[in-house]
């Protein structure tokens, strides 16, 4: 039989009733039935089109499973569950509508379906059984109700075109409802749906930690976290090298250990005010991003943050931040100049290491700490000025910066480190404003060659000191004269004959040498040049103290 009518009178169709009856090609199902049996159109191929009516409530195992010529089904709201293996191997299907009647669809429900490309799950369904949707390659977009709360394993196994999964459901996916791999690699579009986030090989949504999200992706381009969100937890977006921009909402308060580590290809970030801690590799190795703002609600910058972001150019660390933690910008030697703001009482170890082209460095008078390798191999530093706060350089703190040629160390500093200065070939004058010689090994520094300057009556002191005498020229200088050195913008230029003045304010303006001696005593006035003989100068703007060399 090719066409066949049902009766009115009857009420359920039976298990396998039309068992293998492939010349089928149409049915019509009266609103009498209520029940359509295990295996009742199983194997029926010639079946192309089947609307079943609002009288039903169950589709039983198996009931259309091999009807491969099936194009076209339309499920009533008046179905509640769709039975183990109900559309199994349908083949021609092209989409389905689950309506919000349904609260389960069994296991292997659609599996191998090849033919469809989407799939709404509505808001009823609770459980959605094991390879449900399994093999289905031509699906690219699937919605799943907000009442789901068991996805069963291999649910969408080798759905390798899958590219959108609008997850509104509070679920975490079962590992193995996806297929690992091609989720990773196709499933990239998700990002734009509030709530709707895909894991390396589960999807994950609409939950306040953001855990792997995207994990192994290498070709997304842009994320776009929801307000949802409160926090990015670790390695939340580990390795994903295809990742060029991130949008991350008011909501987030923490972004956690290796959130972004390795996200190569990122470019730019935006962190808002809400977040207080960048956690520790929270950045590691983006190599890519070339400027980040850190807001003033950051307190904390953890160990490796920004470690080996050497595209990073530019950073701008807010008055919040009261520590910079290990490594947290070592290696990124794009970073030109950084200016660390008054909070900061400690700079942790290597934080600044292997800046290559850092040229400045600006540490404020509330840090009282240098840690080890703090500014090591920092090859582009010219002059460091160590403020009056800090009373301790760590082991190897400067070592190896090889262009530098002056330093000035506060006088609250009482201990610096073996090997503190080491290898700083550069280096041709010391000034020390402390008048009782700090604790120093015979390694802190290079060669001692570089004059050494001490406060004035303060001589035999360090002539006579174990770690001091060791420098073959040390002479007194006037310390009231540079005691307040501080590293600002200057309102003047170097030229080669000795500085023009480029503000208009008519400050005061005094220069000295740096035994104290006064050279000369005006006002500043843009175009007004000084003449100077080559050396080192203390120039005093105002109330503002610096230190330049010709």
């Amino acid at each position: 039989c090719k066409n066949t009518i049902i009766p009115n009178s009857v009420t359920s169709i039976g298990n396998s009733a039309f068992y293998g009856c492939s010349n089928l090609t149409s049915i019509t199902i009266p609103n009498s039935v209520t029940s359509i049996g295990d295996y009742a159109f199983y194997k029926c191929s010639g079946l192309t089109s089947v609307t079943i009516p609002n009288s039903v409530t169950s589709i039983g195992e198996s009931a259309f499973k091999g009807c491969s010529g099936l194009t076209s089904v339309t499920i009533p709201n008046s179905v509640t569950s769709i039975g183990k293996e109900a559309f199994e191997s349908c083949s021609g299907l092209t989409s389905v509508t689950i309506p919000n009647s349904v609260t389960s669809i069994g296991e292997n429900a659609f599996y191998y379906c090849s033919g469809l490309t989407s799939v709404t799950i509505g808001n009823s369904v609770t459980s959605i059984g094991g390879s449900a949707f399994e093999g289905c390659t031509g699906l690219t977009s699937v919605i799943i109700g907000n009442s789901v709360t068991s996805i069963g394993n291999y649910a969408f196994y080798y759905c390798k075109n899958l590219k959108s999964v609008y997850n509104l459901s509070n679920l975490q996916l079962i590992k193995g409802s996806v297929n690992y791999g091609y989720i990773a690699y196709y499933a990239n579009k998700v990002i734009n749906i509030p709530n709707s986030y895909i894991e390396g090989d589960f999807i994950l949504t609409k939950i306040n930690d953001v855990n792997t999200l995207y994990r192994y992706i290498g070709n997304g381009t842009s994320v776009t976290i929801p307000n949802s969100v409160t926090s990015i937890g670790e390695s939340a977006f580990y390795c994903c090298s295809g990742l060029t921009n991130v949008t991350i909402p008011n909501s987030v308060t923490s972004i956690g250990r290796e959130a972004f580590a390795y996200c190569k290809g990122l470019k730019s970030v935006t962190i808002p005010n809400s977040v207080t801690s960048i956690g520790e590799s929270a950045f590691y190795c983006c190599s890519g991003l070339k400027s980040i703002t850190i807001p003033n609600s950051v307190t904390s910058i953890g160990y490796y943050a920004f470690y080996y972001c050497y595209g990073l150019k530019s950073i701008t660390i807010p008055n919040s931040v009261t520590s910079i933690g290990y490594r947290a910008f070592c290696g990124c030697y794009g970073l030109k100049s950084v200016t660390i703001p008054n909070s900061v009482t400690s700079i942790g170890y290597y934080a600044f290491a292997y800046c290559d082209n850092l040229t400045s460095i600006t540490i404020p008078n509330s840090v009282t700490s240098i840690g080890n390798y703090a500014f090591g191999a920092c090859y582009g530093l010219t002059s460091v000025t160590i403020p009056n706060s800090v009373t301790s350089i760590g082991r190897e703190a400067f070592e190896s910066c090889k262009g530098l040629t002056s330093v000035t160390i506060g006088n609250s500093v009482t201990s610096i480190g073996s090997y503190a200065f080491y290898d700083c070939s550069g280096l041709t004058s010391i000034y020390v404003l402390n008048e009782t010689p700090a604790n120093i090994s015979s390694y802190s520094f290079h060669d001692y060659s570089a004059t050494l300057y001490v406060p004035k009556g303060s001589l035999e002191a360090y002539k006579s000191d174990y770690g001091w005498k060791y420098f073959k020229n040390i002479q007194e200088f006037d310390v009231t004269a540079i005691e307040n050195i501080e590293d600002v913008t200057p309102a003047f230029e170097i030229t080669s004959s000795g500085i023009q003045f480029t503000a208009a304010d008519g400050k005061a303006v005094a220069v000295y040498t740096t035994a104290g001696a006064l050279v000369e005593k005006t006002d500043s006035y843009a175009g007004e040049e000084i003449t100077l003989d080559k050396g080192v100068y203390i120039v005093r703007v105002g109330n503002k103290t610096m230190k330049i060399k010709l």
